[in-house]
């Protein structure tokens, strides 16, 4: 859950720029050519890719490779006019760091390799690495390649674009590539997590995280036990047709006490906590926490599925 969580937020694109996401079954020349038809859109754009790998090997730093069995590596190719490419590639590798900066727990583990070029292709290149416990580890590569490369024949073939809607120029895009291991980038969200931590919470980002809410009951009456956890699987329900992935432990709480299972959800990274007190089957009022800040607030049941998604997806 969580790394599919993460490929949602890669394919969503950088701000200002339209994305489309492509097929790994066809060349990148036909998955060009169907955006080009479908959506007739101006450069710059992007198409994302996922492709698997059997028995790869990941670079994670000059050091060390991860020897995988199976992979996954999503990636995003940017074509863009050659006259602002160099800009173009400078913008998105900022982007790219405060992307990695928006979900992690320190934002200051972040940083931009020194660009390299290559002397034959004309290639540049840059990474996005971070730094945990005092290895650097390569997160995501990017790629610019120029419009009359050789290594852009069979990826774009004689593709050609519009510069714009009220022109007819047509130009042959460069194209800049990103790139990054599914596996390795949730290898850093959950070391980057863990290393924050400090205590016994493991901060993973709400929207990253596998389950966005759990569910607790606690009751003075035991007769009263079986409504709330009826209650607790009506907002089960309510909130999984909202997509919102909940953790119903009504069912599971073996009498412990409140702080153990708040203890529990903290330590698999659930953010946030529905409390279902005795009064909430008379007024519908029940506590929502944070696990960031272990604060609770108080609101009607009215509120949901709504106000959860809100505070989720902001």
């Amino acid at each position: 859950m969580l790394r599919n969580n993460l490929r949602d937020e890669f394919r969503r694109g950088e701000a200002g720029t339209a994305v489309y996401e492509g097929s790994s079954g066809i060349p990148m020349r036909e998955n060009l050519s169907f955006v080009k038809e479908t959506f007739d859109p101006n450069v710059p754009f992007g198409v994302t890719i996922e492709e698997r790998f059997a028995n790869g090997k990941v670079p994670l730093n000059d050091s060390f490779n991860l020897n995988l069995d199976q992979g996954h590596t999503l990636s995003c190719r940017y074509l863009i006019n050659p006259s602002t490419s160099s800009e173009f590639m400078y913008k998105v590798q900022r982007q790219r760091k405060i992307w990695w900066m928006r979900y992690a727990c320190d934002p200051g583990r972040f940083f931009i390799s020194d660009p390299r070029q290559d002397a034959d292709t004309r290639v540049q290149s840059v990474a996005i690495k971070s730094r945990l416990g005092g290895e650097e580890l390569t997160l995501e590569q990017l790629e610019l390649v120029p419009a009359d490369a050789a290594a852009l024949e069979e990826e774009l073939g004689d593709f050609r674009i519009k510069v714009g809607r009220t022109s007819s120029k047509t130009i042959r895009p460069s194209v800049l590539r990103v790139r990054q291991c599914v596996e390795v980038a949730t290898l850093q969200v959950v070391l980057d997590a863990f290393e924050s931590g400090g205590d016994a919470s493991v901060r993973i980002h709400r929207k990253l995280a596998p389950f966005k809410c759990g569910i607790v009951c606690l009751s003075d009456d035991p007769a009263l036990m079986p409504e709330l956890r009826d209650l607790a699987k009506h907002l089960c329900n309510v909130l999984r047709k909202a997509n919102l992935p909940v953790l119903d432990c009504s069912e599971r709480n073996g009498g412990r006490s409140l702080a153990k299972q708040l203890h529990h959800l903290d330590s698999i990274a659930v953010p946030y906590c529905l409390l279902l007190r005795d009064q909430c089957l008379q007024n519908g009022l029940f506590q929502l926490r944070s696990r960031d800040t272990t604060l609770s607030e108080t609101i009607h049941i009215s509120d949901l599925p709504q106000y959860l998604l809100k505070i989720v997806t902001s």
